[in-house]
């Protein structure tokens, strides 16, 4: 496994568990932003209380997901050089 590759699994190891966090903070009807540590970050958004800044933060948290995982899969095929 070359550098890239390793690199690639690295960064999904480490997202992956902030994604299906975010994925159960949504089915439950809230949502915090991905960007900061979810420990320390106490700012969060209900869909009862404030429908804008939860699909708000709910679209910069798919947009974070998706760039990741592009980026990482982009690693992982890079040819050998």
């Amino acid at each position: 496994m070359n550098e890239n590759r390793l690199v690639a699994v690295l960064a999904l190891a480490i997202f992956v568990p902030g994604v299906l966090f975010a994925l159960r903070d949504f089915r439950k009807g809230r949502a915090r932003l991905m960007l900061f540590s979810r420990a320390r970050s106490k700012v969060e958004a209900t869909l009862a209380e404030n429908p804008r800044k939860f699909w708000g933060y709910t679209a910069f948290n798919l947009v974070v997901s998706l760039t990741v995982g592009v980026f990482c899969a982009l690693l992982f095929f890079k040819p050998v050089e």
